[in-house]
Protein backbone atom coordinates (compact mmCIF):
# COMPACT_ATOMS: atom_id res chain seq x y z
CA UNK A 1 0.00 0.00 0.00
CA UNK A 2 2.94 2.33 0.73
CA UNK A 3 3.94 2.28 -2.94
CA UNK A 4 0.45 3.09 -4.22
CA UNK A 5 0.42 6.46 -6.03
CA UNK A 6 -2.97 7.18 -4.50
CA UNK A 7 -1.97 6.39 -0.90
CA UNK A 8 -3.78 8.15 1.89
CA UNK A 9 -0.73 10.30 2.62
CA UNK A 10 -0.44 11.51 -0.97
CA UNK A 11 -4.14 12.25 -1.13
CA UNK A 12 -3.88 14.18 2.12
CA UNK A 13 -0.92 16.21 0.82
CA UNK A 14 -2.73 16.93 -2.45
CA UNK A 15 -5.85 18.09 -0.61
CA UNK A 16 -3.76 20.31 1.66
CA UNK A 17 -2.10 21.97 -1.35
CA UNK A 18 -5.43 22.39 -3.11
CA UNK A 19 -7.00 23.94 -0.01
CA UNK A 20 -4.11 26.40 0.34
CA UNK A 21 -4.40 27.39 -3.33
CA UNK A 22 -8.15 27.95 -2.99
CA UNK A 23 -7.76 30.02 0.18
CA UNK A 24 -4.94 32.10 -1.33
CA UNK A 25 -6.86 32.72 -4.54
CA UNK A 26 -10.00 33.72 -2.63
CA UNK A 27 -8.07 36.07 -0.34
CA UNK A 28 -6.34 37.74 -3.29
CA UNK A 29 -9.62 38.23 -5.15
CA UNK A 30 -11.30 39.59 -2.02
CA UNK A 31 -8.55 42.09 -1.20
CA UNK A 32 -8.29 43.26 -4.82
CA UNK A 33 -12.00 44.00 -4.74
CA UNK A 34 -12.32 45.72 -1.35
CA UNK A 35 -8.97 47.54 -1.12
CA UNK A 36 -7.19 47.62 -4.48
CA UNK A 37 -5.03 50.61 -3.58
CA UNK A 38 -4.09 49.39 -0.12
CA UNK A 39 -3.08 45.83 -1.03
CA UNK A 40 -1.14 44.27 -3.87
CA UNK A 41 -2.77 40.85 -4.15
CA UNK A 42 -1.61 38.83 -7.16
CA UNK A 43 0.42 35.80 -8.09
CA UNK A 44 0.65 34.40 -4.52
CA UNK A 45 2.01 37.75 -3.30
CA UNK A 46 0.00 39.81 -0.81
CA UNK A 47 1.60 42.98 0.50
CA UNK A 48 0.86 46.55 1.58
CA UNK A 49 4.19 47.81 0.23
CA UNK A 50 4.02 50.66 -2.25
CA UNK A 51 3.00 49.50 -5.70
CA UNK A 52 2.40 52.78 -7.52
CA UNK A 53 4.20 51.37 -10.55
CA UNK A 54 0.91 49.73 -11.50
CA UNK A 55 -0.45 53.16 -12.46
CA UNK A 56 2.59 54.33 -14.42
CA UNK A 57 1.71 54.80 -18.08
CA UNK A 58 4.95 53.22 -19.29
CA UNK A 59 4.32 50.07 -17.26
CA UNK A 60 0.68 49.87 -18.25
CA UNK A 61 1.53 50.16 -21.94
CA UNK A 62 4.14 47.40 -21.70
CA UNK A 63 1.90 45.08 -19.68
CA UNK A 64 -1.01 45.60 -22.06
CA UNK A 65 1.26 44.57 -24.96
CA UNK A 66 2.12 41.44 -23.04
CA UNK A 67 -1.56 40.64 -22.56
CA UNK A 68 -2.11 41.09 -26.30
CA UNK A 69 0.35 38.25 -26.82
CA UNK A 70 -1.88 35.95 -24.75
CA UNK A 71 -5.01 37.22 -26.53
CA UNK A 72 -6.38 38.67 -23.32
CA UNK A 73 -5.46 35.95 -20.83
CA UNK A 74 -4.23 37.75 -17.71
CA UNK A 75 -2.63 35.61 -14.99
CA UNK A 76 -2.21 38.69 -12.77
CA UNK A 77 1.56 38.62 -12.39
CA UNK A 78 2.24 42.31 -12.79
CA UNK A 79 4.96 42.56 -10.15
CA UNK A 80 6.91 39.78 -11.88
CA UNK A 81 6.63 41.66 -15.17
CA UNK A 82 7.63 44.89 -13.41
CA UNK A 83 10.84 43.23 -12.25
CA UNK A 84 11.50 41.79 -15.71
CA UNK A 85 11.13 45.27 -17.22
CA UNK A 86 13.54 46.77 -14.68
CA UNK A 87 16.13 44.06 -15.32
CA UNK A 88 15.79 44.43 -19.09
CA UNK A 89 16.22 48.21 -18.86
CA UNK A 90 19.38 47.74 -16.78
CA UNK A 91 20.80 45.49 -19.51
CA UNK A 92 19.73 47.59 -22.49
CA UNK A 93 22.98 49.58 -22.54
CA UNK A 94 25.25 46.54 -22.18
CA UNK A 95 26.98 44.87 -25.10
CA UNK A 96 25.09 41.85 -26.36
CA UNK A 97 21.72 40.43 -27.26
CA UNK A 98 18.75 39.23 -25.21
CA UNK A 99 17.61 35.62 -24.74
CA UNK A 100 14.42 34.12 -23.37
CA UNK A 101 14.23 30.37 -22.83
CA UNK A 102 10.61 29.39 -22.28
CA UNK A 103 8.58 31.92 -24.25
CA UNK A 104 5.11 30.34 -24.15
CA UNK A 105 2.74 32.98 -25.59
CA UNK A 106 5.32 35.74 -25.16
CA UNK A 107 3.82 37.89 -22.40
CA UNK A 108 7.05 38.85 -20.64
CA UNK A 109 9.22 39.25 -23.73
CA UNK A 110 6.51 41.22 -25.57
CA UNK A 111 6.25 43.59 -22.61
CA UNK A 112 10.03 44.05 -22.59
CA UNK A 113 10.23 44.74 -26.33
CA UNK A 114 7.37 47.23 -26.13
CA UNK A 115 8.96 48.95 -23.16
CA UNK A 116 12.38 49.29 -24.80
CA UNK A 117 11.13 50.24 -28.30
CA UNK A 118 13.01 47.15 -29.32
CA UNK A 119 14.08 47.76 -32.91
CA UNK A 120 15.78 51.00 -31.90
CA UNK A 121 18.31 49.15 -29.71
CA UNK A 122 20.07 47.33 -32.51
CA UNK A 123 19.94 44.08 -30.55
CA UNK A 124 18.50 40.67 -31.36
CA UNK A 125 16.02 39.05 -28.99
CA UNK A 126 16.27 35.25 -29.21
CA UNK A 127 12.97 33.61 -28.22
CA UNK A 128 13.48 29.91 -27.57
CA UNK A 129 10.77 27.35 -26.81
CA UNK A 130 9.97 23.72 -27.62
CA UNK A 131 6.29 24.56 -28.09
CA UNK A 132 5.80 21.03 -26.89
CA UNK A 133 5.51 21.51 -23.16
CA UNK A 134 8.14 20.24 -20.74
CA UNK A 135 10.63 17.48 -21.56
CA UNK A 136 9.65 14.94 -18.90
CA UNK A 137 12.97 13.16 -19.37
CA UNK A 138 14.75 16.21 -17.91
CA UNK A 139 12.67 16.41 -14.74
CA UNK A 140 14.55 15.63 -11.55
CA UNK A 141 13.28 13.14 -9.01
CA UNK A 142 12.29 16.02 -6.76
CA UNK A 143 10.23 17.57 -9.55
CA UNK A 144 8.58 14.25 -10.33
CA UNK A 145 7.66 13.69 -6.69
CA UNK A 146 5.96 17.09 -6.58
CA UNK A 147 3.34 15.98 -9.12
CA UNK A 148 4.95 18.21 -11.74
CA UNK A 149 4.51 15.67 -14.53
CA UNK A 150 0.72 15.67 -14.33
CA UNK A 151 0.64 19.44 -13.85
CA UNK A 152 2.69 20.04 -17.00
CA UNK A 153 0.66 17.56 -19.04
CA UNK A 154 -2.51 19.34 -17.93
CA UNK A 155 -1.03 22.73 -18.83
CA UNK A 156 -0.36 21.48 -22.33
CA UNK A 157 -3.77 19.88 -22.85
CA UNK A 158 -5.70 22.89 -21.51
CA UNK A 159 -3.83 25.43 -23.63
CA UNK A 160 -1.98 27.05 -20.73
CA UNK A 161 1.16 26.10 -22.66
CA UNK A 162 1.35 27.46 -26.18
CA UNK A 163 1.99 24.66 -28.68
CA UNK A 164 1.89 26.81 -31.82
CA UNK A 165 5.20 28.26 -32.99
CA UNK A 166 3.38 30.10 -35.79
CA UNK A 167 1.18 31.92 -33.31
CA UNK A 168 4.32 32.99 -31.48
CA UNK A 169 5.97 34.20 -34.68
CA UNK A 170 2.87 36.22 -35.57
CA UNK A 171 2.94 37.90 -32.18
CA UNK A 172 6.55 38.98 -32.59
CA UNK A 173 6.17 39.88 -36.26
CA UNK A 174 6.10 43.61 -35.56
CA UNK A 175 9.78 43.56 -34.51
CA UNK A 176 12.46 42.91 -37.11
CA UNK A 177 15.04 41.91 -34.51
CA UNK A 178 13.00 39.13 -32.86
CA UNK A 179 14.05 35.58 -33.71
CA UNK A 180 11.83 32.67 -32.63
CA UNK A 181 13.68 29.36 -32.28
CA UNK A 182 11.77 26.10 -31.83
CA UNK A 183 13.61 23.22 -30.19
CA UNK A 184 14.61 21.43 -27.03
CA UNK A 185 17.31 22.83 -24.80
CA UNK A 186 20.26 22.39 -24.91
CA UNK A 187 20.29 20.88 -28.43
CA UNK A 188 18.73 23.88 -30.19
CA UNK A 189 21.10 26.44 -28.66
CA UNK A 190 23.70 25.81 -31.34
CA UNK A 191 21.48 27.92 -33.61
CA UNK A 192 22.08 31.04 -31.49
CA UNK A 193 24.81 33.00 -33.24
CA UNK A 194 25.22 35.96 -30.86
CA UNK A 195 28.78 36.40 -29.53
CA UNK A 196 27.58 38.34 -26.47
CA UNK A 197 24.52 38.10 -24.20
CA UNK A 198 23.40 41.00 -21.99
CA UNK A 199 20.12 39.62 -20.62
CA UNK A 200 18.56 36.21 -20.23
CA UNK A 201 15.14 35.18 -18.91
CA UNK A 202 14.76 31.52 -17.95
CA UNK A 203 11.24 30.15 -17.61
CA UNK A 204 11.47 26.46 -18.53
CA UNK A 205 9.65 25.12 -15.46
CA UNK A 206 12.47 22.61 -14.98
CA UNK A 207 15.86 23.05 -13.38
CA UNK A 208 17.98 20.82 -15.65
CA UNK A 209 17.38 22.65 -18.97
CA UNK A 210 17.56 26.06 -17.25
CA UNK A 211 21.00 25.26 -15.86
CA UNK A 212 22.05 23.78 -19.22
CA UNK A 213 21.06 27.05 -20.92
CA UNK A 214 23.00 29.07 -18.36
CA UNK A 215 26.08 26.93 -18.90
CA UNK A 216 25.82 27.19 -22.67
CA UNK A 217 25.74 30.99 -22.59
CA UNK A 218 28.10 31.44 -19.62
CA UNK A 219 31.12 32.18 -21.82
CA UNK A 220 29.11 34.78 -23.74
CA UNK A 221 27.71 36.83 -20.85
CA UNK A 222 28.78 40.47 -20.93
CA UNK A 223 30.18 41.96 -17.72
CA UNK A 224 27.18 43.15 -15.73
CA UNK A 225 24.72 40.87 -17.52
CA UNK A 226 21.63 39.86 -15.57
CA UNK A 227 19.85 36.51 -15.66
CA UNK A 228 16.27 36.39 -14.40
CA UNK A 229 14.90 33.05 -13.17
CA UNK A 230 11.13 33.03 -13.35
CA UNK A 231 10.36 30.21 -10.89
CA UNK A 232 13.46 30.02 -8.67
CA UNK A 233 11.52 30.49 -5.44
CA UNK A 234 7.97 30.18 -6.72
CA UNK A 235 5.49 28.14 -4.72
CA UNK A 236 5.22 24.59 -6.03
CA UNK A 237 8.60 24.69 -7.82
CA UNK A 238 10.86 23.42 -5.05
CA UNK A 239 12.59 21.10 -7.52
CA UNK A 240 13.79 24.08 -9.57
CA UNK A 241 15.06 25.85 -6.47
CA UNK A 242 16.87 22.73 -5.30
CA UNK A 243 18.54 22.21 -8.68
CA UNK A 244 19.79 25.81 -8.84
CA UNK A 245 20.86 25.86 -5.19
CA UNK A 246 22.98 22.75 -5.76
CA UNK A 247 24.46 24.07 -9.02
CA UNK A 248 25.23 27.62 -7.86
CA UNK A 249 28.52 26.89 -6.02
CA UNK A 250 29.85 24.92 -9.00
CA UNK A 251 28.82 27.68 -11.40
CA UNK A 252 30.37 30.35 -9.20
CA UNK A 253 27.18 32.38 -8.90
CA UNK A 254 24.96 33.81 -6.18
CA UNK A 255 21.20 33.94 -6.69
CA UNK A 256 19.07 36.70 -5.20
CA UNK A 257 15.71 35.30 -4.12
CA UNK A 258 12.85 37.74 -4.77
CA UNK A 259 9.46 37.78 -3.02
CA UNK A 260 7.75 37.37 -6.38
CA UNK A 261 9.22 33.87 -6.63
CA UNK A 262 11.85 34.94 -9.15
CA UNK A 263 15.61 34.71 -8.79
CA UNK A 264 18.25 37.12 -10.08
CA UNK A 265 21.86 36.42 -11.08
CA UNK A 266 24.44 39.16 -11.70
CA UNK A 267 27.49 38.41 -13.85
CA UNK A 268 30.51 40.30 -12.47
CA UNK A 269 33.24 41.69 -14.66
CA UNK A 270 35.75 38.96 -13.80
CA UNK A 271 33.33 36.05 -13.95
CA UNK A 272 35.00 32.74 -14.74
CA UNK A 273 32.42 30.21 -15.95
CA UNK A 274 32.63 26.65 -14.70
CA UNK A 275 31.21 24.31 -17.33
CA UNK A 276 30.33 20.72 -16.54
CA UNK A 277 31.91 18.03 -18.66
Amino acid sequence: MADCPFSALKVENWLAKLSLMIVTDYLQRFLRRVAPKRFYCEDALITTHNHDFLDESRFRKAYERGIRATEGLDNHNRWRVHIALWVARACASLEGDFVECGVNYGLTSSAIMEDLSWDRLGKTFWLIDSFGGVDEGQLTETEKKSESVEKYRRAKSTGFYNTSVERCRQNFGEWTQAKVVQGWIPNCLKDISSPRIAFMHLDLNSGVPEIAAFEFFSTKFSPGALILLDDYGYSGHYGIHKAWAEAAPRLGIAILSLPTGQGLIHIPGKYQPAISS
